[in-house]
């Protein structure tokens, strides 16, 4: 039992060895999971800042900011997954540019990351909150917008969400049941794993954990598990404000292991000594002590190096060991030799090559040097012991052990080494041994590979990304290399074109004098650039923009030659298509009236003499409306296209022909002599015309009004010709339509008439030389007035009265009808006011409303019903003389107004009954209340013949329906005793009274009820 003690003495020691050694592995590994954890997620942190930075510096968020984001912003952010969000904020904190969420009634003045970023004027980062645009718990960066002078105008501000920082932490590989926890400088958590988003803004005291006394190595209880926590500050901005990660492993498990191996050596260890005890007794004397003195001899002379002569220990099984023994001392003599010649000869090879290697240990202890140590300018490498902190620095040494791979595996990253004389750059490859914890460290000097690399990635980015097409030659034009642009814009591919000359483009639209001068100029000063149309591939010219430089030797002879061209196809294209675009109709592809008046100013500057007359022909459809509102526009548009199309190929001797408006079109000749020619080609114009045209199933018939003038002797202008044209053209119109009319003087004397008529017209409402005239209405059985029609005048200051006939068309093509009318109706209730205080309290007057006031928007007949009110007036006081046409009109808002007078109770007339459509399906069912025969029915009437039986039918057939009837024109004692005998209800003429002023109407209507 005594000789068991000291075992039991080394497995307590074991014991508490393992405990310990469970221990500090679980240190060590929190703290290389810390360091390496806070390495990771700071180079995140560092890109954010960079692209922060990056986007502050942008031109397109200069100086005063602009309320939009710019249309690339979102393609730059998918490629950042970790940026959540990104905004552009004014010096308040209002967004200019959000590019996710809402911007309405947010801002961030009060965010203290947006606070420290303009005080600080640097790169802020922000604390737990939530962000208002995404609705999401975020931690938000922010860097200042800085002016030429660094002060602050706004901020940018990027928003990283906390569940992808969870996500991400996620991802990093820690051990079963491990503990890492990202916080804010206030100690609120920001990111979890194992991931638990509901403690996201809690304190990190949740876990154990103390913001208070610096966490390195401690022991920590969470959920009664015991942990190795670690804890260290891994990004700290310029207010030094910190983001910290905390890192806990659990090692409760470790420590299980060390008591259960315990507890089974000592049931084993004491099993042991229990059976060894029982045989000891039995076998000690007889087999162990008498062989193994005798073995222990053996092996002493053997260790000497000399073996037994007389060597018998009657036992098979000590001589086999002692066989084995021989033999493999003698193998690992063999062997020490063979690795040692082995070692020599790789430390040689190793020492030759032109990198740096380093075997260490996971502490970071050198176990061997090789290579070109003296790259890393140290003179250390005379001690015995070396760290990797002794051959680097500490910064490099603890990066170095940091990215330690797993065993079995490799990994590759990069060094930079800062020294007094140059920057290097090492390409690092750490290697695992296998069942070690050794490490094979490569470190490969690739400073001039990077910059090599970098130039020519720059040059080759410039080369193959620029939208211009380059081309390399030899000093004779020889090609040598192109990039993809000049393949794009010739179609030829780069094995087609090189070894050829750039003669393979030529067009063919230069002369040998064009390249000769070209040639001249670039032997002469080494450059030439200008306009030049070359061929591609399949025979398409295109014109470009070349520009070509010479490339000297140390000579100053041509080496190379640089052709660099941009396509000017496109921009020809465009500005070809603008200018067709300005210059034709763009439905029939004829010549525009902008193109028309530069070919008629260049024909005429020609052929402007009457030797060589110029002749044009104003071309108008009659009656193209109707195609349209019948067919509908499409097809409007379709036949426009067939008639632009006949009259192309139809007519002789046409020079060019132009659509200058909807319907239409001018033709142009220079080829006719004599006005029977002038006609013929007109009539033929006519005929061609007159022949049905055909939409899909449709035969559609048009015809067409021509106005022709000619120059020099109708105009020397286009302006003057065209006018003279469309002059002739109404005259053609007014002629019946469907035919020619010439130009004439009388034509362009009309139309100054006319347009004086309209500018005299405008001019008279301006100064109200408008007045009203009243008619009686007599009451033919009593002979009584009691009605009266109010008639326009205009009062002119230099012609007198003109008639209603001369000026009434014009007003209601022009529209001045609307204020004319207005003005009939207000200064009629004037009048009736008074008429009905002076003479007769239900006086009535008429009024005559053009078909333009209903169906004008504006004309101000809705405004009636109120001005009665206003007035003070019935609506029956007044009656809306209207035409027998406006009663079938279609147009919904003339019907309306009409259905809208009557319901208000203002009374209708039919006027001039009989000399329009005089439809008695619309007489029925329109409520009128009179019923006007016009005057050229009551003229001719007599007794016994077809005027007076016709207007007997006209009175018969209205007191059918209910209407009154009033008869207009009564000029004899004859016509109204006809009349009378019909039983027509009133009279209207001269019998009675011309139309009169309205002092002279009401003495008139006083005389007659005097005389009453």
């Amino acid at each position: 039992m005594l000789l068991s003690l000291p075992g039991i003495v080394v497995m307590l020691f074991s014991l508490w060895h393992a405990k310990e050694t469970a221990l500090q592995e679980s240190r060590f590994q929190a703290l290389a999971i810390a360091e390496q954890l806070a390495t990771q997620q700071t180079e995140i942190l560092n890109e954010i800042e960079i692209f922060t930075t990056q986007l502050a510096s942008l031109k397109d968020f200069s100086s005063p900011l602009i309320s939009e984001c710019p249309y690339y912003l979102t393609k730059v952010q998918a490629l950042k997954p970790e940026i959540a969000n990104i905004g552009i904020t004014n010096l308040k904190g209002d967004p200019q540019c959000l590019l996710k969420g809402v911007k309405e009634e947010i801002n961030i003045a009060d965010r203290e990351y947006f606070q420290n970023a303009l005080e600080s004027k640097n790169f802020a980062i922000g604390f737990f909150q939530k962000d208002r645009s995404l609705d999401t718990l975020t931690v938000n960066f922010a860097y200042p917008l800085l002016d030429d002078k660094q002060t602050p105008y706004g901020a940018v501000v990027t928003v990283m969400t906390l569940d992808w920082w969870s996500q991400k932490l996620a991802n990093f590989h820690l051990p079963p049941n491990a503990i890492a926890v990202i916080t804010d400088s206030h100690g609120r958590i920001i990111a979890n794993y194992p991931n638990d988003p509901s403690l996201f803004g809690a304190n990190v005291s949740h876990y154990g954990f103390s913001i208070e006394q610096p966490a390195v190595n401690n022991i920590v209880d969470f959920k009664g598990v015991n942990h190795v926590l670690h804890s260290q500050v891994m990004y700290q901005d310029e207010v030094k404000n910190t983001l910290n990660v905390y890192v806990a492993i659990p090692f409760n498990n470790a420590i299980k292991e060390a008591n259960h191996l315990f507890l089974n050596t000592i049931f084993a260890f004491i099993f042991m000594i229990f059976i060894l005890c029982i045989f000891a007794h039995i076998r000690l004397k007889q087999s162990v002590l008498t062989p193994i003195a005798r073995l222990t001899t053996a092996i002493k002379e053997l260790a000497s190096g000399q073996l037994p002569k007389q060597f018998s220990l009657n036992s098979p099984e000590l001589n086999t060991l002692y066989t084995h023994f021989e033999e493999m001392a003698q193998t690992r003599l063999n062997a020490e030799a063979n690795v040692k010649r082995q070692h020599d000869e790789l430390s040689s090879l190793l020492n030759a090559l032109p990198d740096i290697y380093i075997r260490v240990n996971v502490h970071g202890e050198v176990l061997n040097l090789g290579g070109q140590i003296s790259q890393l300018n140290t003179s250390v490498f005379t001690r015995s012991k070396l760290h990797l902190r002794d051959i680097l620095d500490e910064e490099k040494s603890k990066q170095l052990l940091k990215n330690l791979p797993a065993k079995n595996e490799t990994t590759y990253f990069e060094l930079t080494e800062n020294n007094t004389t140059a920057e290097h750059i090492f390409a690092v490859r750490i290697s695992a041994k296998q069942n070690s914890n050794e490490y094979t460290i490569v470190l490969q000097d690739i400073s001039e590979q990077k910059q090599a690399a970098k130039a020519s990635h720059l040059a080759s980015l410039v080369y193959s990304n620029s939208s211009e097409g380059m081309a390399i030659t030899d000093p004779n034009g020889m090609i040598l290399d192109v990039n993809p642009a000049f393949c794009k814009v010739t179609e030829y591919r780069k094995e087609e074109v090189l070894g050829k000359t750039t003669a393979i483009l030529s067009s063919g639209k230069h002369t040998k004098a064009f390249y000769y001068a070209m040639w001249q100029e670039i032997q002469e000063t080494g450059r030439w650039q200008g306009e030049v149309i070359n061929r591609r591939k399949h025979g398409e010219l295109f014109t470009e923009w070349l520009t070509i430089d010479t490339v000297y030797d140390e000579y100053h002879q041509p080496q190379r030659r640089v052709a660099i061209f941009t396509d000017l196809t496109e921009k020809k294209a465009a500005d070809d298509l603008i200018w067709h675009q300005t210059h034709f109709d763009h439905l029939t592809n004829l010549p525009n009236r902008i193109e028309l008046k530069e070919r008629l100013n260049l024909r005429l500057s020609t052929h402007c003499n009457p030797a060589e007359p110029l002749v044009l022909m104003l071309l108008d459809l009659d009656h193209f409306k109707d195609i349209n509102d019948t067919l509908g526009h499409y097809y409007g548009d379709e036949l426009l296209k067939l008639i632009a199309t006949r009259l192309q190929y139809a007519i002789a001797d046409l020079d060019f022909i132009a659509r200058i408006g909807g319907d239409e079109f001018v033709m142009v000749h220079t080829k006719l002599v004599s006005d029977a020619h002038i006609k013929k080609v007109a009539n033929d114009v006519l005929k061609a015309m007159s022949k049905p045209f055909h939409l899909e199933n449709e035969e559609v018939y048009i015809a067409a009004s021509i106005g022709i003038a000619i120059a020099p002797t109708d105009g020397d202008t286009s302006e003057l010709l065209l006018k003279a044209a469309d002059q002739a053209m109404y005259q053609a119109k007014q002629n019946g339509r469907n035919c020619f009319a010439f130009f004439n003087l009388n034509l362009r004397e009309q139309a100054q008439a006319r347009m004086n008529l309209l500018k005299n017209i405008r001019r008279g409402i301006e100064k109200q030389q408008f007045d009203l005239y009243y008619q009686p209405i007599v009451d033919l059985d009593s002979g009584t007035i009691h009605k009266a029609e109010a008639l326009i005048r205009w009062l002119h200051p230099r012609q007198g009265i003109i008639s209603p006939a001369q000026f009434i068309p014009l007003a209601e093509e022009s529209r001045y009808i609307n204020p004319l009318g207005q003005f009939v109706f207000t200064r009629a209730l004037q009048t009736l006011n008074i008429l009905r205080e002076k003479i007769d309290p239900n006086f009535q007057l008429s009024i005559n409303v053009s078909p333009v006031q209903f169906s004008c928007l504006d004309s101000g007949i809705d405004q009636w019903p109120a001005l009665l009110e206003a007035a003070n007036l019935p609506p029956s006081a007044i009656v809306a003389e209207i035409t027998e046409g406006l009663m079938i009109t279609p147009e919904h808002l003339t019907q309306q107004r009409l259905k809208s007078l009557v319901r208000s109770g203002m009374e209708l007339a039919l006027d001039d009954f009989g000399t329009g459509y005089s439809s008695l399906a619309y007489l029925q069912q329109m409520d009128a209340d009179y019923l006007k025969i016009d005057k050229c029915f009551v003229d001719n009437i007599h007794a016994n013949n077809q005027e007076l039986a016709l207007c007997k039918a006209i009175i018969t057939m209205a007191h059918q329906f209910g209407l009154k009837v009033i008869a207009e024109g009564i000029e004899t004692t004859e016509q109204r005793h006809l009349l009378m005998e019909l039983g027509c209800d009133y009279g209207q003429g001269y019998l009675f009274s011309k139309p009169l002023p309205e002092q002279e109407f009401i003495a008139l209507l006083n005389n007659s009820k005097t005389n009453d």
